[in-house]
């Protein structure tokens, strides 16, 4: 049976006939890719629930382009039935992890969200990223979560 190419990817197709018409933004090919790593410890007097957050990580440029989230979870005391925790920004909780369980040691790999992965940062309420609980009754004490965020700039 003889193979069939059925097409370029649309990036794949600009940078074959890299004409005026097809400028590809900065950072899709050839982008440098950085990383933050942060770890944000959760005391059993600081309980984590959707109405309380930390800050992970430092400011993130304008423009930066996140491509992976990797969240370390060492397994936590939970305080109610369901532990579970997002990861976004300021303007939206969950933009790149959405209700990813906290009871249990494991590592998450994100974004899961569609609109996560690849988003560029605006520069509004986007800059930091933070890490929550998914719903007010989850309460989540006791422990260090370690993550990592990949990002693309020029």
């Amino acid at each position: 049976m003889a193979s069939t190419k059925y097409g370029n990817g649309t990036n794949a197709a600009k940078a074959l006939d890299p004409s005026s018409a097809n400028i590809l933004d900065p950072g899709t090919f050839g982008g440098k890719v950085r990383v933050m790593q942060d770890i944000a410890a959760i005391s059993a007097t600081t309980n984590l629930n959707s109405q309380s957050w930390i800050v992970v990580g430092g400011k993130l440029p304008t423009g930066a382009q996140v491509v992976k989230i990797i969240l370390g979870v060492p397994g936590t005391t939970a305080l109610s039935s369901s532990g579970s925790i997002v990861v976004g920004d300021e303007g939206s909780a969950n933009r790149y992890m959405t209700a990813v369980q906290a009871t249990t040691a494991t590592v998450h790999v994100g974004p899961n969200v569609v609109g996560g992965m690849g988003y560029a940062v605006t520069g509004t309420t986007d800059n930091y990223i933070r890490i929550s609980g998914s719903a007010d009754q989850t309460q989540l004490s006791t422990n260090s979560y370690k993550i990592s965020i990949f990002y693309i700039v020029e």
